[in-house]
């Protein structure tokens, strides 16, 4: 134990925290957030020269450790299985991936719509991460929906500094992409209002004056996304402006579309399991709750196919 000014320190766990770190790659930083603290609180602990209490940072450092270690220790079980949450090519995935190409090279709005956990999302960010200087990705949430909130997400992606306005700030989003090539990539956009909406739908224009071109949208969400623009219930506008629409349903997955995602099941051997995943996957619970029965088979340390009946009792599907 280090003592300085009459607070003691456990160098066991401050050593425990510079591992982790080191195995991680994060820094203080960006640490910090993830326990609850600030990265000034954090250095000053790391370096012994804490104000307020050492103890109190102390049982937050070893409640997240712990949880770390017993999610690592997760991982590791169910890692031969190959159940990761990486980019699957599947037939819809890839689909998402290029329409959203042909939104960014078109310059025009593209609505892509339907069931959740159909991997939407998974290839959004896998475009984003393939294309990172040419796209921006943001992900809604119900208090970041309105035309500030959407404002507030597009600015900070495309660094622009805080202004006194969402008008401003909507001037600022314009001018920045303007005469790029970028492509605006919105997730959960099912819950936009209509005011940000409008100003989504005149990215993609053309400046006819100036003849410089705009920038391709692209609005990613379930089936009620499409339907309230179809029906005019955020803006008409938005309807006649869409250069594609794309609808999905989980209840076209593929069984090769199963393989790729629940690779354990991909053998002759293992057909019947694949048939009860892909069921499952087709149906109204989706590929998250597959995943879910299989992770609870992993623990149970039966993949079976009756170790797969058993797992689904403990999820919304119920006994199958």
């Amino acid at each position: 134990m280090t003592n300085s000014t009459t607070k003691v320190y456990d160098e066991a766990l401050q050593e425990r925290v510079r591992k982790y770190m080191k195995d991680t790659g994060l820094s203080q930083n960006k640490l910090a957030p993830r326990i609850g603290m600030s990265g000034a609180s954090l250095s000053n602990y790391m370096n012994c020269k804490m104000d307020g209490s050492v103890e109190g940072i102390e049982s937050r450092l070893r409640e997240f450790l712990q949880q770390e270690s017993e999610a690592a220790a997760v991982q590791v079980q169910v890692a031969p299985y190959k159940l990761d949450e990486t980019y699957k090519p599947t037939s819809i995935s890839e689909d998402v991936y290029q329409s959203i190409r042909y939104a960014q090279i078109n310059r025009t709005l593209v609505m892509l719509h339907g069931d959740a956990g159909a991997g939407k999302t998974k290839a959004a960010v896998k475009y984003y991460r393939d294309n990172p200087q040419s796209t921006i990705y943001i992900r809604l949430d119900p208090s970041m929906s309105g035309l500030a909130g959407v404002g507030e997400l597009l600015g900070a992606a495309l660094d622009i500094p805080a202004v006194s306005s969402s008008k401003q700030m909507w001037q600022a989003i314009r001018a920045r992409l303007r005469g790029t090539n970028k492509v605006i990539i919105v997730d959960e956009a099912q819950l936009l209002k209509r005011a940000p909406m409008d100003e989504l739908r005149i990215l993609p224009d053309e400046d006819e004056v100036n003849e410089v071109p705009g920038n391709g949208v692209v609005l990613i969400g379930n089936s009620e996304l499409y339907e309230r623009v179809k029906k005019g219930k955020i803006t008409t506008q938005a309807y006649t402006r869409i250069g594609l629409q794309r609808a999905y349903s989980t209840m076209r997955l593929t069984n090769e579309d199963v393989k790729l995602l629940f690779p354990m099941f991909s053998g002759e051997e293992q057909s019947k399991e694949l048939k009860l995943i892909a069921s499952v996957c087709r149906s109204q619970h989706s590929i998250r709750t597959a995943k879910h029965i299989v992770k609870n088979a992993i623990r149970n340390e039966d993949i079976s196919y009756e170790g797969l009946r058993a797992a689904a009792a403990s999820t919304p599907v119920g006994r199958i």
